[in-house]
């Protein structure tokens, strides 16, 4: 009996030892991986989403009419949700909110009285029209409807929620 116990003790230490060994090995390749000082922000291409965003946007040149540029626009299309804003910026930001759905926030272009954005990675196109200084409509290719906006009075609040 004493052979078997002295076997089994030496077969657990050589077990422990392999793990102890293994445990260390990790230790000691976490510890230097975390050590390591951190490369510098990456040059390298940008994420897939961003550069499906850029190169369409950016091949646009110039509104034809830009008055719609840097105001807050409010939708008067029925079925919209209430309170639709959106807002062209002029370094080709576009801000969209409602009272009751999550802003967006992309990149827009426009040439002539074509416009595009992206929402969720999908180009959206259509043409920009200003009857006058206060109202602006969008056709959105591949719907019926024109979009129409006029520009939000200050201050504007949300309205109510429906019950």
């Amino acid at each position: 009996m004493a052979v078997c116990r002295s076997g089994k003790t030496s077969m657990y230490k050589q077990q422990s030892s392999a793990s102890t060994a293994a445990i260390l090995a990790l230790t000691a390749f976490g510890v230097g991986a975390c050590s390591k000082e951190q490369p510098g922000p990456q040059t390298s291409a940008p994420p897939p989403a961003a550069t499906a965003q850029s190169p369409d946007i950016e091949e646009l040149g110039q509104p034809s009419d830009p008055r719609f540029i840097g105001r807050v626009w409010v939708s008067t299309t029925p079925g919209h949700s209430r309170g639709t804003l959106m807002v062209f910026l002029p370094d080709r930001t576009l801000l969209m909110d409602s009272c009751f759905e999550t802003y967006r926030i992309s990149k827009w272009g426009a040439e002539g009285d074509r416009i595009r954005w992206i929402e969720d990675t999908f180009p959206i196109q259509g043409r920009i029209s200003m009857p006058n200084d206060n109202e602006l409509r969008l056709q959105i290719e591949g719907q019926d409807r024109v979009q129409s906006y006029v520009v939000a009075s200050v201050p504007t609040v949300c309205p109510d929620m429906p019950r």
